[in-house]
């Protein structure tokens, strides 16, 4: 008999809206103007203030403009331009191109083959430069003060949502992902390269959501929470100026719109987790992220034997 390959759900979005669908997305479920702005501290500091680390305990996430210097953004930017185009590469390095391409979709205003690209992954051992960004000295003292020395790198990824047609990334938390616990041990560092503003896409949070522990998580249009169950009411919208970051726990609820805008929206992703956290598996990742006894999280496409994953009615 065949053993069943087993399969780790990739995170990769492949669902195709319609203008219609993308309109009412964006009007529905996320804040479409600044009136309900995030905190953002104004420049890089070494450390965060104490009212900050409250913050962040509190609204689950904090932000920050320019924690990467102007050359560390040409130097980011470059990077992955040569990724992009395969200059820098091995076999290591996931790429996704946009849904709209992939489903074969086509539009004479993005001829440039580098705005194709919705995500670029697994790159930084492939790419000193970015490399050195995911462990850099400006990062890293942030980071500890939030979850402890000696964090460790978990992932690493570009979000490259392209202009006029790049793809909604719905609500989710990002535990129901990761196999590692505790749970609020795992931190997402999202840095914008190019601005990030509400048109284009930037990060959206609803502060104090990460207390409220693990969600469900069903596959819709990606692997994501209910649509009537974002709390839409509290969202904010985290614009940043390029070079900028956002660190969110892993846990906090956050999404990006649909780019509808004439602008590229280019960021990096690291996620890290605690020195103290240690990996779950399958049937434990299940126990935090369950409905009925179905499987409501985004690990495993393929699932153990004697699980089987939640559905929701649409």
């Amino acid at each position: 008999m065949t053993a069943k390959t087993q399969k780790v759900y990739n995170g990769l979005t492949e669902h195709v809206s319609s203008s219609d669908e993308r309109d009412r997305i964006r009007r529905s479920l996320y804040r479409t103007d600044a009136s309900a702005i995030g905190s953002v501290a104004p420049a890089w500091r070494e450390h965060w203030t104490d009212a900050e680390l409250l913050q962040y305990q509190t609204d689950g996430y904090l932000a920050m403009d320019g924690l990467l210097t102007p050359e560390q953004l040409e130097l980011a930017k470059t990077a992955l331009t040569d990724l992009a185009w395969r200059r820098v590469w091995n076999e290591h390095v996931g790429v996704q191109e946009e849904p709209h391409f992939s489903n074969g979709g086509t539009d004479d205003r993005l001829a440039d083959p580098e705005l194709r690209i919705r995500k670029l992954w697994l790159f930084c051992q492939a790419d000193k430069r970015l490399g050195s960004l995911a462990d850099s000295p400006r990062l890293i003292p942030l980071l500890e003060q939030l979850i402890g020395r000696g964090p460790r790198m978990v992932q690493d990824m570009a979000l490259l949502k392209p202009p006029f047609v790049g793809a909604e990334k719905p609500w989710h938390q990002d535990t129901a992902y990761f196999d590692y616990t505790p749970l609020g041990g795992v931190i997402g560092v999202w840095i914008a390269l190019d601005e990030a503003t509400v048109e284009n896409g930037c990060m959206q949070v609803i502060p104090g959501s990460h207390l409220d522990g693990p969600a469900q998580h069903y596959h819709v249009r990606d692997c994501q929470l209910p649509d009537r169950k974002v709390a839409v009411e509290r969202a904010v919208v985290v614009p940043l100026k390029p070079g900028g970051a956002m660190f969110f726990s892993g846990l906090t609820h956050h999404g990006t719109p649909p780019n509808t805008s004439a602008d590229r929206r280019r960021a990096l992703q690291f996620h890290y987790a605690a020195a103290n956290c240690s990996k779950m598996t399958i049937q434990e990742h299940g126990q935090w992220f369950d409905d009925g006894g179905a499987y409501a999280g985004c690990r495993d496409w393929d699932l153990a034997a004697g699980m089987s994953r939640a559905k929701i009615a649409i």
